[in-house]
């Protein structure tokens, strides 16, 4: 790995049970909230200017849930090709994300160019997908042995920052734990064994805003944000839509393409 880069992780951590708001009862099966932590982590691997924040905040950001003031400026929408692991109708999943996303600011985010012949098993470290020419999404179904991270952990968003400049983003991939959890449509699948259940647009929309530089914002300040540091878990557990502060924050850093394909969102309240 080059020595000019900045790399910045995301972890979604999971909490033990005992501490976890729980009993919340949907579709007859039980869910919780799992708190959501961005984690301070140093790899024995990296190069001492690789780096990783608890809080997102890098190179004097300090604009709230806003971690790359620049964001993909420098290179346009972002190229990103998911592993041939993930099941097609999971890629789905994530399209839509994705499609919140570009509605809120009226312009293309990203450009899906299909799949490649790989797995999260097939690196050695977390660090390791940032070596190659993909922004990718990777199942890993050896999830603590090909990261290094915590069973506990959802997934977790790394990205390369510009020699350039520190607030532009020029790489990135997310890596989501299929090892010790399942991901699918909450409203309609069910967990199977130990592995809970995971709604995956809920998650790829939290993961995609990390990869487009947004950090975590706490619930006080916007309890309907999908950036929150907390996420409902579990059968018939989803968070979908945006908040009017997300949709604000995604625009400080792209702007708003066509007014007209977000004159909807412009009315959007924080109810669901």
């Amino acid at each position: 790995m080059a020595h000019s880069r900045l790399v910045t992780m995301y972890s979604m951590l999971m909490l033990s049970i005992s501490t976890l708001m729980g009993g919340y009862v949907a579709c007859g099966a039980q869910n919780y909230r799992v708190p959501v932590h961005g984690e301070e982590y140093t790899d024995p691997n990296a190069p001492s200017n690789v780096t990783t924040s608890g809080d997102g905040t890098m190179n004097g950001a300090n604009l709230l849930g806003i971690h790359s003031q620049a964001g993909w400026s420098k290179t346009g929408p972002v190229l990103f090709q998911t592993s041939d692991a993930i099941p097609e109708r999971i890629v789905d999943h994530l399209r839509r994300a994705i499609a919140t996303w570009e509605a809120a600011v009226g312009k293309e985010l990203f450009i899906y160019q299909g799949t490649e012949q790989v797995e999260g098993s097939d690196f050695n470290s977390l660090y390791e997908p940032l070596d190659d020419t993909v922004n990718g999404h990777y199942f890993d179904y050896t999830w603590a042995l090909s990261t290094g991270k915590s069973p506990s952990v959802l997934a977790t968003t790394i990205w390369e920052n510009s020699p350039e400049d520190a607030q532009a983003i020029v790489k990135a991939d997310i890596r989501y734990n299929a090892e010790y959890y399942l991901f699918g449509d909450a409203l309609s699948e069910f967990g199977e064994g130990k592995r809970t259940i995971v709604d995956m647009e809920s998650l790829a929309l939290h993961e995609l805003g990390h990869l487009l530089g947004l950090s975590h914002v706490p619930t006080e300040d916007d309890k309907y944000s999908v950036m929150n540091p907390s996420l409902f878990i579990g059968e018939g557990m989803m968070t979908r839509k945006l908040s009017a502060g997300d949709i604000e924050r995604i625009r400080q850093i792209y702007g708003v393409g066509d007014p007209t394909a977000v004159e909807a969102l412009e009315i959007a309240d924080d109810e669901y």
